[in-house]
């Protein structure tokens, strides 16, 4: 009795805890989050929370690891890597961690500083032969300490990366995935030897991080495959496209009103619309994810419109043509026509209607082996697992290999973005009534990972998932593993 009485307590604790309302305030270890419970409890309450989690948010497999006091004392896979194939998430299994790359990037930059082959504030370019920027101001004015803190000006956008700065070199945060190939690309050039190579050296093998790699190792059958929700490409595609239609449509309404004194558009006018429209829609996916994810997210989201009108042309048959929502009968019966626009607009609202119960359908992200661009890229192409995570972490925490003065450097000299937020060389710094914890987050077509450090505490955790979704799966965890409120995400 008294044992069940204990578990009766134990369990409500946990249930508040979860549901993001403050445990009882008696309870010590709930205060500090899970992290400061007896390993056996925490072990137990994660085995419950994030398989709960995973299934209400869809999230197929998950990769996590917690260190405190320089050791992993928590790893554990769940789920599935691959839906279709059935495998399941391994302490072995490969993630896409995005921006983590850019952090275990900065590290590998850093250990250059320390061995006086890169330096903080002199402009990167000083031991290229060729310019790497397009402009020779550029050239000579961006340097490693502002590729670091994201104020090089270099634009995002790695698909189709820009070499020209959008503002001048320091003057504000702007994240930029391209300084990040141009830093890959000085890094070579210094190394004299690929960029997984030179990480490999220089991070992964001190660190005993065996997995981590910046190459696709898809083939290999290790990595797992990502998901996102239905709604993700169809929003991706038909907003843009909803956007400049409706744009265009406004410009041929003006035309024919104010032009040729024209009273109402004729059906043959939204011809052009809808083609610039669809021309706009194609090319901004295309421009903003690359030719194999754009030709993923355009397939899924033009099978979507097709079905969308299947259904349509269905319900319009029922409703109109067979009478079949009506009590008397209908076209075909009757021999003769009426005005079908209001049938045929029910029919395609019902459909529309009717598509909103699978958009959180999940779809695997395709691997296109002619199509993708399989070359190491500091920005996007990281793949890691929890464990090798977890030894990353201790190493921000501990500095043994980098040195105290570039570790402390790492935090120390940072630039501010808003009151909550700053960016470190190579790391976020989120503070709060708390303190300050160090984080970043990774997010690539179906993967979505996070790490977040406390430095006071010594703690940290990695949480790597296969799923859009898998974002809030990895705040969630965070929050009750740290007892921390708050998102570690940029505004």
């Amino acid at each position: 009795m008294k044992r069940g009485l204990l578990f009766l307590l134990w369990s409500a604790m946990l249930v508040g805890l979860f549901a993001g309302q403050p445990a009882h305030a008696a309870d010590q270890r709930a205060a500090g989050g899970m992290i400061a419970w007896p390993h056996d409890e925490m072990v137990r309450a994660l085995g419950i929370f994030i398989p709960g989690r995973m299934a209400a948010l869809d999230v197929p497999g998950a990769s996590v690891a917690i260190v405190a006091d320089g050791k992993i004392v928590y790893s554990a896979s769940f789920g599935t890597a691959d839906r279709r194939k059935g495998n399941p998430v391994t302490p072995q299994t490969l993630f896409e961690a995005g921006e983590l790359g850019e952090t275990l990037a900065a590290y590998g930059a850093l250990s250059l500083t320390r061995d006086k082959l890169l330096f903080l504030d002199a402009p990167l370019s000083r031991d290229l032969t060729t310019p790497w920027l397009s402009r020779e101001s550029d050239d000579r004015l961006v340097t490693l300490r502002q590729v670091l803190t994201h104020t090089s000006g270099l634009p995002d956008n790695v698909a189709h990366p820009s070499r020209r700065t959008g503002f001048d070199p320091g003057e504000r945060f702007s994240h930029s995935g391209v300084g990040f190939l141009y830093l890959q690309h000085v890094m070579e050039t210094i190394e004299k030897k690929p960029f997984d190579a030179v990480m490999r050296a220089r991070v992964f093998a001190p660190l005993g991080m065996g997995s981590s790699t910046y190459e696709d190792r898809s083939s290999s059958g290790v990595e797992a495959r990502g998901y996102v929700p239905l709604r993700f490409p169809v929003a991706v595609f038909y907003l843009p496209f909803l956007a400049a239609f409706l744009g265009a449509l406004g410009i041929v309404w003006a035309v024919t009103r104010f032009t040729m004194r024209q009273g109402r558009i004729e059906t043959a006018d939204l011809l052009w619309p809808l083609m610039l429209a669809l021309v706009f829609a194609i090319g901004l996916v295309w421009y903003g994810l690359g030719f194999a994810n754009a030709v993923f997210m355009i397939v899924v989201a033009v099978g979507y419109a097709f079905g969308l009108v299947a259904l349509g042309a269905f319900i319009f048959y029922l409703i109109y043509v067979v009478g079949f929502v009506r009590s008397r009968e209908g076209v075909i019966a009757r021999g003769r026509s009426r005005s079908p626009e209001m049938a045929l607009a029910f029919a395609f609202l019902s459909a529309f209607v009717v598509s909103l119960a699978f958009f959180d359908w999940p779809l695997a992200v395709p691997r296109f082996a002619l199509l993708d661009d399989a070359r190491p890229n500091a920005a996007n192409s990281f793949r890691t697992d929890a464990e090798d995570m977890g030894r990353f972490m201790i190493e921000v925490l501990d500095g043994k290999e980098i040195g105290a003065r570039l570790h402390d450097r790492m935090v120390s000299e940072r630039v501010v973005v808003d009151p909550v937020f700053s960016w470190g060389l190579g790391i976020g710094i989120r503070k709060d009534q708390q303190g300050e914890t160090l984080w970043t987050r990774g997010s690539s077509l179906g993967f979505e990972s996070l790490m977040v450090i406390d430095p006071a505490q010594r703690t940290g955790v990695v949480v790597l998932t296969n799923s859009r979704s898998g974002s809030e799966l990895a705040q969630q965890i965070v929050r009750n593993v740290l007892g921390r409120d708050g998102v570690w995400a940029l505004p």
